[in-house]
This record gives C-alpha cells, sequence and structure tokens, in this order.
C-alpha cells in the first residue's frame, strides 16, 4: 500500500462489489487483494465522491474559459484501494479505445485527478454547456493549476483521457513486460528513452506486442509499426510528427515537438519489434 504517496492521510476504504449497478460505476481490476486475476470489481459513484475531494479551477477544460471542477487526486484513490503490494501504476481505459498509463511517481509529483462534477454537476447531467459530447462517466486530468511543471510535460494531452471507464492497479514492468524482455534485454540508453515514449505517450492508442497494455485507437498492429521503423525509418518519423501531411485521412494526433533525439529514441525502441 502506497497511502497518499506522502500527499495526506490514508483515505478511507472504497467499497468495491462484485456487480455493476450503473452505467456511472468505476470498474477496477488488476493487482487488488481478494481479486482473482482478471476480475474487475465496481465502485459506484456516490462512494468515489465521499473520498477526499478538492474544488477546482480550470482553464478551458472542457469548453472555453474557466469552469469549476470537483476531483478526486489519484493519489487519494489509490489509497482508498487494497492494493497489492508491487503495484506501481494505475492505467486507464476509456470507451473509446484511448488509454492513459500513470505511474506512481508521475501521481506523487504531477497530482493528476479524476474529474467527479463539472460546474458543479455530476455526469448524470453531462455535457457541461457547450460541449457537443458526453465526457463521461469520468474524466482524468492534469492541471498547470495545481503542479506548475505540468505546463513544461511534453504530453499532458496523454494524461487528460474523457470517457474513462475503468481502472488497472498493475506493476508496470508486468504490463510491458515484453518491452523488457527478448529484443529489449539489455536495452541502450536510446532504446530505454524510446520504451519510456511508448509506455507514456505511443500506449494511448496503441498496444505492443501480444498482450502488453495499450489503448485500441491505433489500428495498426506493433508489427506493422516496427517495419514501417526499421526498413522506412524517415517515413515512420515524419508521420509521427505530421501524419495528415502522409495520410490525410490519419487519425493520428501530430507531434510536432518531438525532438530528433526522441524521434531517434523511439525509431529505435519501436524497430526492435522486427528481425532485422
Amino acid at each position: 500500500m502506497l497511502p497518499s504517496f506522502g500527499l495526506g492521510a490514508k483515505a478511507a476504504e472504497l467499497p468495491l462489489h462484485a456487480d455493476r449497478a450503473s452505467n456511472l460505476d468505476l470498474a477496477l481490476t488488476g493487482l487488488l487483494a481478494g481479486t482473482e486475476p482478471g476480475a474487475k470489481r465496481y465502485a459506484r459513484w456516490a462512494d468515489v465522491a465521499r473520498l477526499p475531494r478538492t474544488k477546482l479551477r480550470v482553464n478551458g477544460e472542457f469548453v472555453p474559459g474557466e469552469q469549476e471542477v470537483t476531483v478526486v487526486f489519484l493519489s487519494d484513490l489509490w489509497a482508498a484501494l487494497p492494493v497489492r503490494e508491487g503495484a506501481d501504476a494505475l492505467l486507464a481505459t476509456s470507451s473509446d479505445g484511448y488509454a492513459a498509463v500513470y505511474g506512481t511517481s508521475f501521481i506523487r509529483d504531477y497530482r493528476p485527478f479524476l474529474v467527479l462534477e463539472i460546474n458543479g454537476q455530476g455526469p448524470e447531467k453531462w455535457p457541461p454547456a457547450g460541449l457537443r459530447f458526453n465526457p463521461g462517466p469520468y474524466v482524468i486530468s492534469v492541471a498547470a493549476s495545481v503542479v506548475p511543471a505540468v505546463a513544461k510535460l511534453s504530453d499532458a494531452g496523454h494524461k487528460r483521457p474523457w470517457g474513462v471507464t475503468t481502472i488497472e492497479i498493475a506493476r508496470l514492468e508486468g504490463r510491458f513486460d515484453a518491452f523488457f524482455s527478448g529484443p529489449w534485454a539489455g536495452a541502450d540508453a536510446a532504446v530505454r528513452q524510446g520504451r519510456e515514449l511508448w509506455i507514456h505517450s505511443c500506449s494511448s492508442c496503441h498496444r505492443g506486442p501480444g498482450e502488453v497494455f495499450g489503448g485500441t485507437k491505433g489500428n495498426r498492429p506493433f508489427a506493422l509499426l516496427a517495419a514501417q521503423a526499421r526498413h522506412t525509418p524517415d517515413y515512420f518519423r515524419r508521420y509521427i510528427t505530421a501524419p495528415k501531411e502522409l495520410v490525410p485521412t490519419a487519425r493520428m494526433e501530430a507531434h510536432p515537438h518531438y525532438t530528433e533525439a526522441q524521434l531517434d529514441a523511439l525509431t529505435a525502441f519501436v524497430a526492435l519489434g522486427v528481425a532485422p
């Protein structure tokens, strides 16, 4: 157990149920004491709302301008769960196939939070005025108003998933085990940097080989990405920075802010997924 990562007292234990009672229930799975591997438990919205809550002012989070959001910090959610020893990550998945990874050090340093209310209204009354689609049942976000260093994050958008339905408590290296063995065993510094980029950014939309955790919005199998990185590295790099210049219908978000060193690292990492 990692009680609140030193940010506060241990929260009251969150009741978990074997059955879903509402589409507002938060599904929880993974390394939870008393839960079989792969099984899900469900937390009621009202019970999550009984955890320590904070009201924040955020700007442009959902619609232009300032909004007030009622949140539970992920550190307090973690402290309220029966987390098994060795767990070091919280993995979120959304109804549209998006995913986000939060290691315990990230949770401690950047204080991501679960949004329960927007301008005083819970998800049963979402979307908020001015937003065309419902971001519920849950949103996870980070804010520079909470931790100024958030403004300097390279890929802060990957830590702001909407439509979150499921949270998995995991051991990071175990959930991404394929990337720590085989051709990635004994990785050099560049490949390790690429692995970090993949885990904390690319996995939002892309799965790795086998059962490696990741989102499903990216419909290209990892083997294809690896072949592109190895055999057409210039194309691979350009697709990362400006995908619509190559494929006008591409859905992938552009990453023009990636440095040459980051592109080198990511290309080297992904290329190891296919034999030379």
